[in-house]
């Protein structure tokens, strides 16, 4: 049986850098990597074909990537084969092997049921600082003609888009954390780009066979940009939910530390 290492966390919370650093201390992060782009200058370090296996079920039923619910997904019978033909070709190649994909956070049931022994590395970013790089990646590639306009637009077209879809997102990672205490440890952004030993902590942990390797020699803070003014907000009844669950997190990764 092989070690499996999951790599989940909402879009722009800092899974590229995790990945990055893991895959430098010995996780297979996929054979064929999504190609890096200016919003994320080193790769994304996301397997091609976990993608196209979230985008498709999303498509079958009727959603993209930007879920703002807690959507109930019908896998089908194609799809369920493609799973479990990775998951066959990954536990007979490699020893220790994972993935990451910012739309792990709705397919995380789907993984542990095909996959009772993977851990998850839960990963968290403040909501403001999220939306912010989500609404900056998207009005620079809408500028630049990057992609379909009907990916971009959103963004600027409903309001609040961003922090709904934090918030259903890292409720559905928090859900699977409740379900599995033992089989999550969750870390915030901030945590691991000051320097935290990741690595270390994984390999006490979970006894997984990675080489020690320091944050800091993957993390490089010219590509990484803090919010300069406060995010506005549409609605505000939406920070009665933004900040506690943002506490949430933030408990669960104090309990995570405890645990270590």
């Amino acid at each position: 049986m092989s070690d499996v290492l999951l790599i989940a966390g909402f879009h722009r919370s800092g899974t590229s850098l995790v990945a990055q650093l893991l895959r430098q201390a010995g996780l297979f992060v996929g054979e064929t990597l999504l190609e890096p782009l200016r919003s994320n200058p080193y790769g994304h370090f996301e397997d091609s074909e976990v993608v196209f296996i979230h985008e498709q079920i999303l498509e079958d039923n009727g959603l993209d990537w930007q879920v703002t619910g807690r959507p109930v997904l019908s896998v089908s019978p194609t799809r369920w084969r493609h799973i479990q033909s990775l998951v066959t070709r990954r536990r007979t190649a490699h020893r220790l092997w994972g993935f990451k994909d910012p739309r792990l956070c709705l397919f995380l049931p789907v993984w542990k049921h095909v996959l009772p022994e993977a851990r998850v590395l839960l990963v968290f970013r403040h909501y403001a600082d999220c939306a912010n790089s989500l609404e900056r990646r998207h009005a620079g590639q809408l500028m630049e003609g990057f992609g379909p306009e009907t990916v971009h637009r959103p963004f600027f077209q409903q309001p609040d888009l961003a922090l709904r879809m934090w918030l259903a997102q890292n409720e559905s990672l928090l859900s699977f954390a409740d379900r599995y205490p033992g089989d999550v440890y969750a870390i915030s952004f901030e945590t691991v780009r000051s320097g935290y030993p990741l690595v270390d902590v994984l390999i006490d942990r979970w006894g997984l066979p990675l080489r020690p390797t320091s944050t800091l020699e993957v993390f490089d803070p010219s590509v990484t940009a803090d919010r300069t003014h406060p995010l506005p907000v549409a609605d505000p009844e939406l920070g009665t939910y933004l900040e506690p669950m943002l506490e949430r997190l933030r408990a669960l990764e104090s309990a995570s530390r405890e645990q270590h």
